[in-house]
């Protein structure tokens, strides 16, 4: 007798089922994220069509979102990988009615439609909010960097992008020279061939212009990058004006403002007794004006000094170093630390998660410090909790000591707001940190955590949010695809938006698992 093996001929000739719904079964990703597509309001795409009926005909907006949540949540986020799974995936040939769809038309999509998909993370969360997803109870919010589309080595010095600057401006003026050269030698003897003589061709093509101009504008946003980084941030203006605003005060408070009124820039009075009025009949030294003497002159120059630093703390100057860089393939990206040990060209992710790890508010931004994000991250999240219709406040947010600083805590004075001051484990244990360890700035906070509430509250900060990113980056890895801040910022939009439709998605289905 022979092996007893299932027949599996693949030269023999089969046919898949005439309905389309029987290709998959009834709990595949694929109708869960056709279902959940079909309750979003979409019409925001409309705009970006003409109503005419005129032109090639473009792919439904539906369509396109389905295929871009679906490829997502299974990790694919290339265009080109997206056209591959056209082909290859069933589901995607299912939302696709079998269309293979370009990889230039799925990056135009997502480049024309920027403003609207940033808005899907708001009807997503909409949808989780119905579903009593949402725990306002208590959110966390924390950083991680996350690798741009660019190298270390594309970092440049200030020195290097001025001559780049400047090579691809001679070069573009040299090229233009040409084919200005070329159209007029070809208008005044058209019917010449001045190839045959030997004469060479220049190299006008579009392509190279394109390079050109592009390298420009990518030399330029990093020089401007360099100046503006250079710039104090929103709180350490803050800080420096405060300050500045005390200097000229304390620079009239000298024995100069202690001078009778009306006596300054007046001689002083000589001595009613005149010359030899004295009683020892020597002869008083001439008077000497006021403005000239020491103090006031002393006095002024203080002023002078004060009004000038306030000068400069009202319209700070950047003055960069010279160790600045900044990227030549991507500016708006930067070198930070990276969590796994040494650096990295990249963005720091900043995300708001509440219980479950559903995400409130997910942003980018280019400084490594944590410290500048915490009022933006919480004033967005209140901000995308309004948009989305959710009326239940937050009942605790919380952040580790990368945020702690007296700016931070006077700008979201009226939140119940526990921030880490020193180390963490102080906060949570049974040794609180010493009062005259803490800056005066931060005692209240500490004190604050230092209560029963506070720190049980606090034990709950890492298990919201640091599964959250372990979630983010097991699905979509650790690296960006698009360059500049307006398009990673709708990547990462889109990676929150996804990442929230599978909480959606798992939600009552049988042990959370869907059907790949």
């Amino acid at each position: 007798m022979g092996f007893n093996f299932v027949s599996c001929d693949s030269d023999r000739a089969f046919a898949l089922p005439q309905d389309v719904r029987e290709w998959l079964p009834p709990g595949h990703l694929c109708w869960r994220v056709l279902d959940v597509v079909g309750q979003l309001d979409l019409s925001g795409f409309l705009a970006g069509y003409r109503a005419d009926g005129q032109g090639r005909a473009a792919y439904p907006p539906a369509l396109m979102v389905a295929l871009l949540f679906y490829c997502y949540h299974k990790g694919i986020r290339s265009s080109r990988a997206i056209e591959a799974a056209c082909l290859d995936d069933v589901g995607c040939r299912v939302i696709t009615a079998n269309h293979q769809i370009d990889h230039a038309t799925i990056a135009r999509f997502v480049q024309r439609h920027r403003p609207v998909l940033k808005e899907l993370f708001i009807q997503v969360l909409a949808l989780c909010g119905r579903r009593g997803l949402v725990d306002p109870a208590a959110v966390a919010v924390d950083g991680s960097p996350m690798s741009a589309n660019a190298a270390r080595s594309s970092n440049q010095s200030l020195e290097r992008l001025e001559a780049i600057i400047a090579q691809s401006e001679a070069e573009a003026d040299e090229l233009m020279w040409e084919a200005l050269a070329q159209a007029r030698a070809a208008e005044a003897e058209p019917g010449e061939d001045h190839q045959a003589h030997g004469l060479p061709r220049a190299d006008t093509s579009p392509a190279r212009l394109s390079r050109l101009t592009d390298r420009l504008a990518r030399a330029r946003s990093a020089r401007d990058k360099i100046f503006q980084r250079a710039l104090p941030s929103a709180g350490e203006a803050k800080i420096k004006l405060d300050a500045a605003h005390g200097r000229p005060g304390r620079a009239a408070s000298g024995r100069g403002d202690r001078l009778p009124a009306g006596t300054l820039g007046r001689a002083c009075p000589t001595d009613p007794r005149g010359p030899g009025g004295g009683a020892t009949g020597r002869e008083r030294a001439a008077p000497v004006a006021l403005e000239v003497k020491a103090v006031v002159v002393r006095q002024r120059a203080r002023l002078a000094t004060a009004q000038q630093h306030l000068q400069r703390a009202r319209h700070p100057r950047p003055t960069p170093s010279s160790a600045a860089r900044a990227s030549l393939t991507d500016p708006d990206s930067r070198l930070m630390l990276d969590k796994r040990g040494g650096y990295l060209q990249g963005y720091n992710l900043q995300i708001a998660c509440a219980r479950g790890q559903l995400l409130l508010a997910i942003e980018l931004q280019d400084n490594p410090a944590d410290m500048t994000a915490l009022a933006p991250m919480v004033q967005r999240s209140q901000r995308n909790r309004a948009a989305a219709g959710l009326t239940d406040e937050v009942q605790a947010w919380l952040a580790d000591s990368g945020y702690a600083s007296a700016a931070n805590f006077e700008a979201l004075a009226g939140l119940p707001l526990l921030v880490s001051v020193t180390n963490e484990r102080q906060h949570i244990g049974d040794s609180p940190p010493e009062e005259n360890n803490i800056p005066v700035g931060q005692r209240e906070m500490a004190a604050r955590l230092a209560t029963p509430a506070g720190q049980a509250l606090y034990r709950r900060r890492g298990a919201l949010v640091e599964p959250g990113f372990a979630q983010l980056f097991q699905r979509f890895g650790r690296h960006l695809n698009y360059r500049t801040t307006p398009a990673v910022d709708t990547e990462v939009k889109l990676l929150g938006t996804v990442h929230n439709l599978a909480k959606l998605l798992r939600h009552g289905t049988p042990n959370g698992r869907l059907t790949p």
